[in-house]
Parts: structure tokens; sequence; C-alpha cells
């Protein structure tokens, strides 16, 4: 629709387990994902292309919910969980081995449901976070290092994501 957000953000389900229970920022705990989207611009135009952009989540990709921080804090809380999600991973694993691959926009979902299937391969749990607008997948693969054999799996399944974001 011609708008061009100043961020798109998304916070799958591990994400959000790990981050919800401290900062409270009302994600929804059995959901598979979150997708933050920011527009900025004058305020009667961030009212326009916050419609817009509810329309083509609810209508076009069946967003359950969509919700608008108006206020300054809801705003804060919203991105302090996106900032903090990362290090919020301790709470469900002892360890993380963060990656950071980039795809074509047009392939991330694609790309995503791989990324679950290898961890999974690999004996893996995985909690992605990124920036949705630009292609930047963050897989972090979670694991405890004190078990036999794991960082090796987190190495060759590493290995297996790179080489699925670079193949697409």
């Amino acid at each position: 629709e011609g708008i061009l957000p100043a961020a798109l953000e998304m916070m799958d389900r591990n994400i959000i387990a790990a981050v919800e229970p401290v900062l409270h920022a009302g994600f929804p705990l059995d959901a598979g994902a979150i997708l933050l989207i920011e527009v900025d611009g004058l305020e009667e135009q961030t009212r326009e292309d916050a419609d817009v952009i509810d329309a083509i989540c609810r209508d076009r990709h069946s967003a359950r919910e969509v919700r608008v921080a108006v206020e300054a804090a809801d705003r804060e809380r919203l991105w302090a969980a996106r900032k903090s999600s990362i290090g919020a991973l301790g709470r469900l694993y002892p360890n993380y081995y963060v990656l950071d691959g980039v795809v074509p926009r047009t392939k991330i979902s694609q790309v995503l449901a791989q990324v679950y299937i290898i961890a999974d391969n690999h004996e893996l749990a995985v909690a992605n976070v990124f920036h949705a607008g630009d292609g930047n997948l963050h897989p972090n693969l979670l694991f405890d290092a004190r078990e036999p054999g794991a960082v090796e799996r987190v190495l060759a399944c590493g290995v297996e994501l790179m080489r699925l974001c670079v193949d697409a």
C-alpha cells in the first residue's frame, strides 16, 4: 500500500515466553508470533497508516488481534520487550547461540518454517526474533552446554541454518 514502516520486528512464541512473564508487555502467550510495526510522521498520517496496516494484518493475513500503542508508555513497553528479548532467553535455557542471516523478504515465511524443522532435526529448541522489514533473521539456538554433544549439535545446526539463508 506504499507505507514504509519505521520498524517491522517479529518475535516468535519462544521469545514471547521469555519476555512476557518479566516485562508484561501484553503479548498473548498462546500466539505463534507477534509482529511489531511502527510508523512515524505527523499524527494524522500515522493514524491513517495504522488504519491501513490494521486492515492488511486482519483482512489479508488473518491476524487474530491488532493493537495500537497510542500512549508513549505502551510503545516503550513493547520496545523494551523487543530489545531485551535475546537476553531474556536465559530464563528458558542456560545457553543460546545467536545466528545472523539475511534472506529476501518474500522468502521469510518459507525460510522460517525450515528453521524450525532444521532445529528440530538437531534436537534443539530455537527462538526467533528478527527484523522482518529487511529480511535479517536471528534464530537463537537454545541449549545446555553441560549436556554431552550439545555444542556440536548447535554448531552443525548453525551451519545448516546459514546455508539455508544463503540458498534463499
